[in-house]
C-alpha cells in the first residue's frame, strides 16, 4: 500500500462564511449563496477548521477519536470534504 502525500496545508473559512452549531453532530455552514447543513462527519471536520490546524492535523484528531481500523478512510474523507469546499470557495488555505 502506498504512503498518503503530507498535507501541510491550513484551511480557513473565506470572508463571509461561517459556521452556526445546531447540536453535537450538526452545523450548518453559512456561505454567502446560502447555506450548507453539515451532518455526522462533515461537522465534525468543519469545526476542526480553526486557520490553524493543518489538514494532516485534523486528519490525526479525528483518527484519535474513531477507530483505528478507519484511519486511511477518514484521512482520505477528510480531505476530499476540505477539498470540496475549497473548490466552491468557501475554504482558502493560509498563506
Amino acid at each position: 500500500m502506498s504512503e498518503a502525500i503530507p498535507d501541510s496545508r491550513v484551511p480557513r473559512l473565506a470572508i463571509g462564511c461561517r459556521v452556526r452549531t445546531l447540536s453535537a453532530d450538526e452545523a450548518m455552514l453559512l456561505v454567502p449563496e446560502g447555506a450548507l447543513r453539515l451532518k455526522g462527519a462533515a461537522s465534525e471536520i468543519i469545526s476542526l477548521i480553526d486557520g490553524h490546524r493543518s489538514v494532516d492535523a485534523i486528519a490525526s484528531l479525528l483518527q484519535e477519536k474513531h477507530a483505528s481500523s478507519e484511519a486511511p478512510r477518514i484521512a482520505i474523507e477528510v480531505k476530499q470534504f476540505i477539498e470540496k469546499l475549497h473548490a466552491r470557495s468557501v475554504l482558502l488555505y493560509k498563506d
